[in-house]
């Protein structure tokens, strides 16, 4: 499976494009863990997982962690390297099950498990991170 490519599903495709929608949102060039998670969750969200946070205090931890820019955006959103990180122990993940596909539920996993996000960006949400990663754990 190393050697074979992985490939994103549906959701987690969703969750990069929402990522990027949510720095455009803030005014933020750089995508953090914290907007990788908060997009996972939106997406996992609206997809019917109703033990994750509601969407109004998805945004309101966003906010509270990564603030808001002054300036509109005029250019392109990247991936920061602790992003990029994370989705790496994401895809490692899959790889470690044996999946051909990484889904927005690993994404969010490995972002909890990373240690990348802020404590504060739980805090926010209301929900600590154990239980975050309990509420991601495979149904």
């Amino acid at each position: 499976m190393a050697d074979e490519e992985l490939t994103l599903d549906a959701d987690a495709a969703q969750a990069l494009r929402e990522a990027q929608r949510l720095c455009f949102q803030t005014n933020c060039a750089i995508v953090a863990p914290e907007h990788l998670l908060a997009a996972c969750l939106l997406v996992l969200r609206a997809r019917g997982q109703s033990q994750l946070p509601e969407p109004a205090t998805i945004h309101q931890a966003l906010i509270a962690t990564q603030s808001i820019g002054e300036d509109p955006l005029d250019r392109d959103v990247i991936f920061g390297s602790a992003a990029r990180e994370a989705i790496g122990h994401a895809a490692a993940e899959a790889r470690a099950a044996g999946a051909p596909t990484i889904t927005a539920r690993t994404l969010a996993r490995a972002l909890v498990q990373s240690g990348e996000c802020s404590p504060m960006f739980f805090a926010s949400l209301g929900v600590p991170r154990s239980a975050l990663a309990t509420a991601l754990a495979e149904p």
